[in-house]
Protein backbone atom coordinates (compact mmCIF):
# COMPACT_ATOMS: atom_id res chain seq x y z
CA UNK A 1 0.00 0.00 0.00
CA UNK A 2 2.68 2.61 1.05
CA UNK A 3 4.52 2.02 -2.65
CA UNK A 4 1.71 2.61 -4.22
CA UNK A 5 0.87 5.57 -2.85
CA UNK A 6 4.24 6.75 -3.11
CA UNK A 7 3.84 6.05 -6.89
CA UNK A 8 0.51 7.84 -7.04
CA UNK A 9 2.22 10.96 -5.14
CA UNK A 10 5.52 10.68 -7.69
CA UNK A 11 3.24 10.54 -10.89
CA UNK A 12 0.61 13.51 -9.94
CA UNK A 13 3.43 15.81 -8.57
CA UNK A 14 4.10 17.07 -12.11
CA UNK A 15 0.26 17.92 -12.20
CA UNK A 16 0.50 19.86 -9.29
CA UNK A 17 2.99 21.70 -9.60
CA UNK A 18 2.74 22.74 -12.97
CA UNK A 19 0.86 25.86 -12.24
CA UNK A 20 -1.59 27.82 -14.13
CA UNK A 21 -2.59 26.90 -17.41
CA UNK A 22 -1.82 29.40 -20.34
CA UNK A 23 -4.90 30.36 -22.34
CA UNK A 24 -2.58 29.88 -25.29
CA UNK A 25 -1.72 26.09 -24.76
CA UNK A 26 1.78 24.81 -26.69
CA UNK A 27 -0.17 23.98 -29.81
CA UNK A 28 -1.75 27.45 -30.27
CA UNK A 29 1.53 29.33 -29.98
CA UNK A 30 3.08 26.69 -32.50
CA UNK A 31 0.55 27.92 -34.71
CA UNK A 32 1.16 31.32 -33.91
CA UNK A 33 4.69 30.81 -34.88
CA UNK A 34 3.40 29.36 -38.15
CA UNK A 35 1.12 32.49 -38.78
CA UNK A 36 3.84 34.99 -38.18
CA UNK A 37 5.74 33.71 -41.79
CA UNK A 38 2.39 34.86 -43.46
CA UNK A 39 3.25 38.35 -42.32
CA UNK A 40 4.38 40.66 -45.25
CA UNK A 41 7.07 41.91 -44.33
CA UNK A 42 7.87 39.05 -41.61
CA UNK A 43 9.65 40.11 -38.34
CA UNK A 44 13.04 39.67 -38.61
CA UNK A 45 16.34 40.24 -35.68
CA UNK A 46 15.63 40.74 -32.03
CA UNK A 47 12.02 40.88 -31.61
CA UNK A 48 10.30 41.37 -27.87
CA UNK A 49 7.19 39.69 -27.37
CA UNK A 50 4.73 41.59 -25.01
CA UNK A 51 3.10 39.12 -23.27
CA UNK A 52 0.08 42.03 -21.60
CA UNK A 53 -1.57 41.07 -18.18
CA UNK A 54 -4.40 43.62 -16.50
CA UNK A 55 -2.96 45.26 -13.54
CA UNK A 56 -4.52 43.98 -10.40
CA UNK A 57 -5.88 41.44 -11.77
CA UNK A 58 -3.90 38.21 -10.14
CA UNK A 59 -5.29 35.64 -12.75
CA UNK A 60 -4.66 37.60 -15.73
CA UNK A 61 -0.69 37.81 -13.92
CA UNK A 62 -0.40 34.12 -13.54
CA UNK A 63 -1.82 33.45 -17.27
CA UNK A 64 0.69 36.23 -18.04
CA UNK A 65 3.55 34.74 -16.05
CA UNK A 66 2.40 30.92 -17.65
CA UNK A 67 2.32 32.21 -21.34
CA UNK A 68 6.04 33.70 -20.93
CA UNK A 69 7.35 30.05 -19.28
CA UNK A 70 5.44 28.06 -22.19
CA UNK A 71 7.56 30.61 -24.63
CA UNK A 72 10.79 29.94 -22.66
CA UNK A 73 13.78 32.75 -22.49
CA UNK A 74 13.36 32.87 -26.86
CA UNK A 75 11.59 31.55 -29.57
CA UNK A 76 12.83 30.94 -33.08
CA UNK A 77 10.40 31.91 -35.69
CA UNK A 78 11.64 32.33 -39.76
CA UNK A 79 14.90 35.32 -39.41
CA UNK A 80 13.39 36.28 -35.38
CA UNK A 81 14.39 35.50 -32.24
CA UNK A 82 11.07 35.94 -29.97
CA UNK A 83 12.35 37.09 -26.28
CA UNK A 84 9.41 36.95 -24.13
CA UNK A 85 8.68 39.95 -21.51
CA UNK A 86 5.76 40.22 -19.24
CA UNK A 87 4.13 43.91 -18.97
CA UNK A 88 1.28 45.66 -16.90
CA UNK A 89 -0.88 47.02 -19.82
CA UNK A 90 -0.62 50.15 -17.85
CA UNK A 91 3.05 50.21 -19.09
CA UNK A 92 2.71 48.87 -22.93
CA UNK A 93 2.62 52.23 -24.31
CA UNK A 94 6.01 53.08 -23.19
CA UNK A 95 7.18 49.69 -24.00
CA UNK A 96 9.12 48.71 -26.96
CA UNK A 97 7.98 45.12 -28.71
CA UNK A 98 7.29 43.77 -32.20
CA UNK A 99 4.36 41.45 -30.76
CA UNK A 100 1.91 41.73 -28.30
CA UNK A 101 0.30 38.47 -26.32
CA UNK A 102 -2.79 39.07 -24.39
CA UNK A 103 -3.36 37.35 -21.08
CA UNK A 104 -6.51 36.67 -19.67
CA UNK A 105 -8.86 39.71 -19.52
CA UNK A 106 -6.20 42.39 -20.65
CA UNK A 107 -7.81 42.85 -24.01
CA UNK A 108 -8.57 46.76 -24.04
CA UNK A 109 -8.71 49.39 -26.51
CA UNK A 110 -4.96 50.60 -24.57
CA UNK A 111 -3.87 47.46 -25.34
CA UNK A 112 -5.12 47.81 -29.11
CA UNK A 113 -3.46 51.47 -29.61
CA UNK A 114 -0.11 50.66 -28.07
CA UNK A 115 -0.51 47.54 -30.55
CA UNK A 116 -0.84 50.32 -33.71
CA UNK A 117 1.62 52.62 -32.34
CA UNK A 118 4.26 49.67 -32.80
CA UNK A 119 2.82 48.35 -35.87
CA UNK A 120 2.56 44.84 -34.07
CA UNK A 121 0.38 41.86 -33.78
CA UNK A 122 -1.73 41.28 -30.64
CA UNK A 123 -2.97 37.82 -30.28
CA UNK A 124 -5.60 36.38 -27.39
CA UNK A 125 -7.16 33.35 -27.24
CA UNK A 126 -10.58 36.03 -26.49
CA UNK A 127 -12.48 35.18 -29.78
CA UNK A 128 -14.63 37.80 -28.25
CA UNK A 129 -11.88 40.77 -27.96
CA UNK A 130 -10.82 40.00 -31.53
CA UNK A 131 -14.70 40.87 -32.85
CA UNK A 132 -14.97 43.68 -30.54
CA UNK A 133 -11.63 45.16 -32.09
CA UNK A 134 -9.46 45.34 -29.01
CA UNK A 135 -7.03 42.67 -30.33
CA UNK A 136 -6.20 41.31 -33.61
CA UNK A 137 -5.70 37.85 -33.81
CA UNK A 138 -7.20 35.08 -31.90
CA UNK A 139 -6.52 31.47 -32.20
CA UNK A 140 -8.31 27.79 -31.43
CA UNK A 141 -7.23 24.39 -32.12
CA UNK A 142 -10.03 22.51 -30.55
CA UNK A 143 -9.89 19.32 -33.11
CA UNK A 144 -9.31 21.56 -35.97
CA UNK A 145 -7.08 25.37 -36.26
CA UNK A 146 -9.43 28.07 -36.28
CA UNK A 147 -6.99 31.68 -36.77
CA UNK A 148 -9.60 34.82 -36.47
CA UNK A 149 -8.42 38.38 -37.87
CA UNK A 150 -10.11 41.18 -37.08
CA UNK A 151 -9.55 43.48 -40.41
CA UNK A 152 -9.93 47.17 -38.83
CA UNK A 153 -7.72 45.93 -36.15
CA UNK A 154 -4.91 44.98 -38.53
CA UNK A 155 -5.35 47.65 -41.00
CA UNK A 156 -5.11 49.88 -38.23
CA UNK A 157 -1.79 48.30 -36.89
CA UNK A 158 -0.42 48.77 -40.77
CA UNK A 159 -0.45 44.99 -40.58
CA UNK A 160 -1.04 42.88 -44.08
CA UNK A 161 -0.70 38.97 -44.51
CA UNK A 162 -0.12 37.14 -47.70
CA UNK A 163 -2.42 35.82 -49.29
CA UNK A 164 -2.48 32.63 -48.97
CA UNK A 165 -2.93 32.81 -45.36
CA UNK A 166 -5.93 35.49 -45.85
CA UNK A 167 -7.77 32.16 -47.83
CA UNK A 168 -7.31 30.13 -44.67
CA UNK A 169 -8.22 32.41 -41.69
CA UNK A 170 -11.59 33.97 -40.85
CA UNK A 171 -11.61 37.71 -41.26
CA UNK A 172 -14.27 39.50 -39.58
Amino acid sequence: MGRWLLAAVLMSAPLVSSGHAASLPPLELQILAKALAFLDPPLAGEAVVAIVYAAGNPDSRRDADALAAEIGSSLRIGEATLTPTVVDSAALATSRFSLVIVATGAASARVLEAARAQHALCVTADLAAVRAGTCTMAIHSNGRVEIYINREAANGAGLTFATAFRIMVHEL
